[in-house]
């Protein structure tokens, strides 16, 4: 939890406003920056989960990823909003256990500030108690929506079908023996060895040889290919060759040659459990926000721009 600490204390200290301003108001209620916080830390833990710290680099479409994460914390603020409001006339409290688990993300909270940052943030028990209460209370009221949704089989078939042959990449694991230069500031030194070496191959020699002859400390093990370490262009043209093939890839983060040395196809068979459950979690999605949105009407969402514009997230 510490990493939640420097990220909330930094966003205290990136806003000049006085801690009562609100950041957002969503029909009739204000909501604090310290309510605010505690949902945009949510959206940088995810961000980051799905995309690595490097993800506040990229922008979508010219949006920065920064101000998507904001954005997507107002959101769900609204439907959060919204769904609390549906609880009476839903017949919807919580548990006595559904009350024991906020307490208890409560507390954790609690202890991963100082009193001063609680006083910044104008946050007690009592309020972030509230916070966690009303996001159970959504949850409860999404498993009200939507538990009784059941897959069409037929549909899903067709989907799962689809979906495997448009993502089989994903699905395929590699391993990859590698020769690699970096590419020539100057010149065509490394460009002009690593086409020698790979007519060498051509004509005979056996890639393990080759490599030795290039990079004696590097292992001719094969090793399972990381998508993370090489350009799109790099992976497509390794993604369309066969077991067994050699080829040069000539590429901005410099000279490769590969040899593929084993495939390894995931069934759709094996593929299926993991592929139901996100289909099931996106219909699911789909049921509740056209609710949620039929729920919010004409509801204004206005932001207070003076805070709005000085709330930040800190790259780590």
């Amino acid at each position: 939890m510490k990493k939640l600490i420097i990220f909330i204390l930094a966003l205290v200290l990136t806003g000049c406003m006085g801690s009562k301003d609100y950041v957002v108001k969503i029909g009739k209620d204000k909501i604090s920056r310290g309510e605010y916080l505690v949902y945009l830390m949510e959206q940088k833990k995810n961000f980051e989960n799905q995309g690595g710290s490097d993800i506040w680099e990229a922008d979508f479409d010219g949006v920065s990823a920064e101000e998507i994460a904001k954005q997507n914390a107002v959101n769900t603020l609204v439907m959060v909003k919204t769904a609390v409001k549906q609880t009476k006339e839903l017949g919807i409290t919580l548990t006595e256990d559904d009350e024991k688990k906020a307490e208890a993300q409560t507390e954790e909270l609690l202890n991963d500030f100082k009193q001063e940052d609680l006083k910044n943030l104008d946050l007690n028990r009592d309020k972030i108690y509230k916070i966690m209460e009303e996001v159970a209370l959504q949850n409860k009221v999404y498993a009200y929506v939507t538990d009784s949704y059941a897959i069409n089989e037929a549909e899903f078939k067709e989907y799962l079908t689809q979906y495997y042959e448009e993502h089989k990449a994903e699905f395929t694991s590699y391993k990859i023996k590698e020769i690699f230069l970096q590419p020539d500031i100057e010149g065509t030194e490394n460009r002009d060895k690593i086409n020698s070496v790979f007519n060498s191959i051509k004509n005979g020699t056996s890639f393990d040889e080759a490599l030795s002859e290039i990079s004696p400390e590097i292992s001719s093990d094969a090793v399972e290919l990381d998508s993370s370490l090489y350009t799109e262009n790099t992976l497509q043209q390794i993604y369309s060759h066969n077991k067994g093939d050699c080829f040069l890839v000539e590429d901005t983060d410099g000279y490769h040659i590969f040899e593929i040395a084993d495939i390894v196809n995931s069934s759709i068979e094996s593929i299926e459990p993991q592929i139901r459950e996100q289909y099931t979690n996106d219909k699911k999605q789909a049921i509740y926000q056209a609710q949620n949105d039929s729920w919010q009407g004409d509801i204004t969402v206005e932001k207070n721009d003076e805070v709005w514009n000085n709330i930040s997230i800190v790259k780590e």
